[in-house]
């Protein structure tokens, strides 16, 4: 979650902020609104004479400094002195300045953040970014500018043109809608024109969009120019643009072309005027009814914007390429991060998780083998000598042939284009030959289960299987996140080694820290359900003193209830932070072959066993959900692989599908679970295990060996 604050909350403020609102990746905490009274927020905000949107109906002013819009908390700040606004107090990284006071690199300097926006063409040489434009070519600038509302109708299309058919030449007028900077009557302020009624003049007005538009696609240097002019509608405005272009086409192809293209609408209704366009996010919508052909290759195209709603759509849709962009330089930051070692002709060993489910020699579930796909064709595209991959099967106590990976070679073979050839010993005369032929380039490790030493070794005197097996590469490769909390002789001996660690590893310590750090200051709650209490324990103890709230239910109310171990336990973190809930209702019954009966929780008879969580339950589970930001799920609320207990989980999977909330599932069952059914969620970790003992221990030992 991107946390922004907004400086200013004219018609682009207020656009912006209501559209955010919407938005999964961006909170709005805090706004800057010089000589506002709080107490009109609700008025303010529900109320357009040009948009209609729907907007929560429960905004409330707590007091001189925040209001509340759902359940969010919005700080207000009433200062004209950039410095003086404390916008790092509340964790913001981005502000959105839509004053039009600050446009130099200097003045937006004064706001205490990371990066700001500006929404309006810059005053200096700041750069300026389009979406659908120039926006790929952003690389981490602090200060931008989102240009102006015409810059952003106008360059999309302009540079699909320019792509697709290059243009000999262009000219442009604006007809822009009044802005606030206009006059209702006239005054004696003759030096600009627009101090002239807005009411009952068509006023020409200059342009910065033909600038703008060569800084963004600087081939149209010397190729375009504009000029502007202001009508009395409060709202909409169109380009007339002129266009030649180098390529042959007709006006027919060419609008058949706009069609396909992701970024640009074709209006073909007919009769459609300005405020037919009001409120509309993309700010090229090409009217297919009013555009010409003037002559061969040359063009009247006609398009419409919403120079406020799409303008602000645009901002935002900067603002998260922005942080996705700086997210993902920050996550690649670490030295021994997979694409920061070279393995041009190097032997590479990758060690992954694909302890996949199988029925009857078919591979079930193929989660966790494509999950680690991306890091796989990543080192195989860096030409290194070979790459073994490495993963164990279940857990063989010999070597059962339904554990070989040989009978899941076939299946796996479709994952990749070059064969992959099975290895069967970590170092044999067979291995040699397989690992000396040129023609080989993906193996295979048989299951590293199968060797003794994988799950008993010491790194201070290693046997000779262990030094056999580190001969096997020059790079070793970590992405096997759900066996980071295992200290096993393919996770962990190669410490000394070359090494790196991959992108499932990557990003799965990211969403957790979502929950350990929490920099966001969301609220979050962790479900916590499964039934074996013992290993959640650290968990709770951890999570209670960083998080808002638990809830705790499926088969660990059994042991709450049986057990007054875990009853005390419960208690004595009650005082840290978070407040702890327990389901106070169920399925139960005597076992799961008895039919079972609701009942609630607090039931005191000892061979009763709960196996699915209660409808009570459910709800009060439900409106925990609403009135938090971000939700951890780690173990189901019942015994999912019975036909009679498998609706409890069932049902909060989808109130969390269809709640609009941030989730992240924590492995293991739950994640099997997930699988079953179509989701939308955040993310769902690859390992139940290592998700636990990282939240609840700070650290894994299988990425410790990174940290030296």
């Amino acid at each position: 979650m991107v946390l922004v604050g907004i400086n200013g909350f004219g018609r682009i403020g207020k656009s912006i902020f209501i559209q955010i609102l919407q938005q999964k990746n961006l909170k709005v905490v805090a706004l800057n609104i010089p000589n506002f009274d709080i107490h009109n927020i609700k008025t303010y905000l529900k109320y357009d004479s040009c948009h209609q949107y729907s907007i929560v109906d429960d905004i409330e002013v707590i007091d001189h400094e925040y209001f509340c819009i759902g359940n969010q908390k919005i700080r207000v700040f009433n200062n004209r002195n950039a410095q003086e606004i404390n916008w790092k107090k509340y964790n913001i990284e981005y502000v959105i300045d839509s004053t039009g006071a600050y446009l130099t690199t200097e003045k937006v300097s004064l706001h205490n953040v990371k990066y700001v926006i500006m929404c309006a063409p810059p005053k200096d040489n700041t750069p300026q970014f389009i979406v659908n434009g120039n926006h790929t070519l952003y690389q981490g600038e602090k200060y931008v500018s989102n240009s102006s509302c015409t810059t952003n109708c106008i360059v999309p299309v302009l540079k699909f043109l320019e792509d697709h058919y290059q243009i000999k030449s262009a000219n442009f007028t604006t007809i822009h809608a009044t802005t606030a900077s206009q006059t209702t009557i006239d005054t004696n302020h003759l030096d600009k024109r627009t101090h002239r009624s807005i009411y009952n003049n068509i006023i020409p007005h200059t342009t910065g969009a033909s600038k703008a538009i060569t800084k963004i696609i600087p081939s149209l240097e010397g190729k375009i120019f504009g000029t502007s002019l202001r009508v009395p509608v409060i709202n909409v405005s169109l380009v007339d643009l002129n266009v030649k272009l180098e390529k042959k086409t007709d006006l027919s192809s060419l609008l058949e072309c706009f069609r396909k293209c992701q970024f640009i609408l074709v209006n073909d209704k007919k009769h459609l005027v300005s405020s037919d366009f009001n409120t509309t996010s993309c700010p090229s919508i090409v009217d297919s009814h009013a555009c010409l052909q003037l002559s061969d290759n040359e063009f009247k195209l006609l398009v419409w914007y919403d120079n406020e709603w799409s303008y602000s759509s645009k901002v935002i849709q900067l603002v998260s390429y922005m942080s996705n962009y700086n997210l993902q330089q920050q996550k690649h930051s670490h030295p021994l991060f997979i694409e920061n070692l070279n393995y041009l002709n190097q032997k590479v060993v990758l060690r992954v998780d694909w302890n996949i489910p199988t029925h009857y020699g078919r591979i079930t579930d193929d989660y966790r083998i494509r999950s680690s796909l991306r890091t796989i064709h990543y080192l195989l595209k860096q030409n290194p000598k070979y790459l073994i991959i490495v993963s164990h099967l279940g857990r063989p106590k010999n070597k059962e042939d339904q554990f070989s990976w040989r009978n899941y070679l076939e299946q796996i073979q479709q994952y990749f284009e070059i064969p992959i050839v099975l290895l069967p010993e970590i170092i044999s005369e067979t291995t040699n030959t397989l690992l000396s032929d040129e023609k080989n380039k993906l193996f295979l490790l048989e299951n590293i289960r199968f060797f003794q030493s994988e799950t008993n070794y010491n790194i201070d005197n290693p046997s000779n299987e262990v030094l056999r097996y580190l001969q096997l590469g020059d790079i070793y490769v970590n992405d096997a996140f759900g066996c980071c909390h295992r200290n096993h002789m393919s996770i962990t001996s190669f410490k000394h080694l070359n090494k790196s660690f991959g992108y499932l590893i990557n990003d799965e310590l990211y969403h957790l820290k979502q929950i350990t750090n929490n920099q966001s200051n969301q609220k979050i709650l962790a479900i916590i359900g499964g039934g074996k209490m013992d290993d959640k324990l650290p968990l709770l103890e951890n999570l209670s003193k960083k998080i808002e709230t638990i809830y705790i239910a499926g088969g660990n109310i059994n042991s709450i209830r049986k057990n007054l171990v875990y009853q005390r336990y419960l208690d004595t973190i009650k005082d840290n932070k978070a407040s702890i809930y327990t389901m106070h209702d169920g399925l139960a019954a005597i076992d799961l072959q008895t039919p079972p009966t609701m009942m609630k929780t607090d039931t005191i008879q000892n061979l009763i066993n709960f196996y699915d969580i209660g409808m009570s339950s459910i709800i009060e589970l439900s409106n925990l959900i609403s009135n938090h930001d971000l939700i951890f799920w780690n173990g189901p609320l019942g015994v999912i692989e019975h036909d009679f207990y498998y609706y409890g989980s069932k049902t909060l999977m989808e109130i969390l599908r269809n709640s609009g909330k941030r989730v992240i599932i924590g492995g293991g069952d739950t994640a099997a679970f997930i699988h079953k059914y179509p989701h939308n969620f955040e993310y769902i970790s690859t390992g139940g295990g290592a998700s636990l003992d990282y939240i609840s221990n700070g650290h894994l030992v299988g990425y410790d060996i990174f940290k030296d």
